[in-house]
């Protein structure tokens, strides 16, 4: 088994993933998966938590890569308010 050693900056950042995984949601790539797949990159002397899929730039847990229980449990994101030509559209919000 291979144990990865994280800096001691990447256990104090903000914007790391919960201790207990869970499932994200990447607002960039629009890729689910666990929060334990979360990546510590560092480039130009900083760190941050990344999202793992190749090519993508969503950083930060509850930044750009939120759990998708406050997705709604739902892939995606929530529908549009708009339509394609900028005009407002009725979106039934529930009874509130």
């Amino acid at each position: 088994m291979i144990v990865w050693r994280l800096p001691k900056e990447a256990l104090e950042d903000p914007f790391r993933p919960p201790r207990r995984p869970c499932d994200v949601f990447c607002l960039h790539c629009g890729k689910q998966y666990s929060s334990d797949k979360m990546r510590w990159k560092r480039s130009g002397g900083k760190g941050f938590w990344c999202c793992p899929t190749h090519g993508c730039d969503g950083v930060g847990f509850q930044f750009a890569i939120f759990p998708l229980t406050e997705m709604g449990g739902q892939s995606g994101h929530e529908p549009s308010r708009y339509d394609d030509a900028g005009e407002g559209r009725e979106i039934d919000d529930g009874p509130w």
